[in-house]
């Protein structure tokens, strides 16, 4: 029998390698790339037609993000502000390549498009989903100029108990065969289409599950979302250390998500006088799919306080 027959007859068909046609773009604007020394080549949306301070959009970190969580406030933004998305290390349109994901990695990468792509003299206004606000939080720490302002949808790091490290799926992470055939069980179909179905309260949107799906079967697909389900990616004690020093004005924009707590933003506020926080409901972790409106009047309201 040959090798072909050996693999047909008894590897199961969601762990095959097949054939496809390069990733399409998530979202429809011109994309661009920047090389980094720490995360290789990133690539990124942009639109820049309209004037005005730039506008970053980061988005999560899950088994098969992308800028395409991002669509809706891409596509409602572009017309008003120049807009810039971009692709984070390890997904989407991004090199997947062998390196270690870690949070550094993420922050140096925040840190480096923001200095060399973006380049607003006044910092740019910042909009991050989930885990990603860690990344920018710090980063706006360490480097004020850089951001303007915040916006954190539904950020991760604001519940009483810290998610905990997997040294086990870590060390799993280190061997390839395993490490891709765990993955494309996590991260097959209905696998992926039961996760997304979380982050929504009516049916998930059909072109973000879409997507999700055609990103996780990219080569390397496994590598930075393992990383982030080993813990790896998260900041111990990111309360204390990022959101309570942010020292730029931040909008927290939240409601129910499966995903992550919200139970200290009554003491964030207490102490971080820079905090605001609006409910955007009934939500479940993307807002701005099932909420967009109200979504942006939040924003929007947020952004004209702009004394700063």
């Amino acid at each position: 029998m040959s090798l072909d027959g050996v693999v047909d007859r008894f590897v199961p068909s969601a762990l095959r390698r097949t054939e496809r046609a390069p990733l399409a773009g998530a979202l429809d604007a011109e994309v661009r790339h920047v090389d980094t020394w720490s995360a290789g080549r990133l690539a990124y949306y942009v639109d820049t037609r309209a004037a005005g301070r730039p506008v970053v959009l980061l988005h999560g970190v899950d088994a098969a993000a992308s800028s395409k969580e991002m669509a809706p406030l891409f596509n409602a933004l572009r017309r008003k502000r120049p807009v810039y998305a971009l692709d984070l290390p390890g997904f989407g349109l991004s090199e997947r390549s062998d390196r270690a994901y870690d949070r550094e990695l993420y922050r140096a990468a925040v840190r480096r498009f923001l200095t060399d792509v973006v380049r607003e003299p006044g910092g740019a206004d910042v909009i991050a989903l989930s885990l990603s606000s860690e990344f920018v939080a710090a980063v706006a720490c360490e480097e004020m100029s850089l951001v303007h302002s915040l916006v954190l949808v539904s950020p991760t790091g604001l519940g009483r108990e810290a998610p905990g490290a997997n040294v086990v799926l870590r060390a799993v992470s280190h061997v390839p065969p395993v490490a891709e055939a765990l993955y494309r069980v996590l991260a097959s179909p209905p696998s992926l289409r039961w996760f997304l179905k979380k982050s929504f309260v009516g049916a998930p949107d059909p072109g973000l599950v879409d997507y999700a799906i055609r990103t996780s079967k990219e080569p390397g697909a496994h590598r930075a979302p393992l990383a982030f389900i080993s813990g790896a990616l998260f900041t111990e004690g990111a309360f204390q250390r990022l959101y309570a020093r942010l020292p730029v004005p931040t909008l927290i924009v939240h409601d129910q998500d499966p995903y992550s707590r919200f139970d200290r933003l009554d003491d964030l506020q207490q102490q971080n006088a820079r905090v605001e926080v609006a409910r955007v409901a009934p939500t479940r972790g993307l807002p701005h799919f099932e909420q967009l409106d109200a979504t942006l009047e939040v924003v929007r309201r947020f952004w004209a306080q702009d004394p700063w």
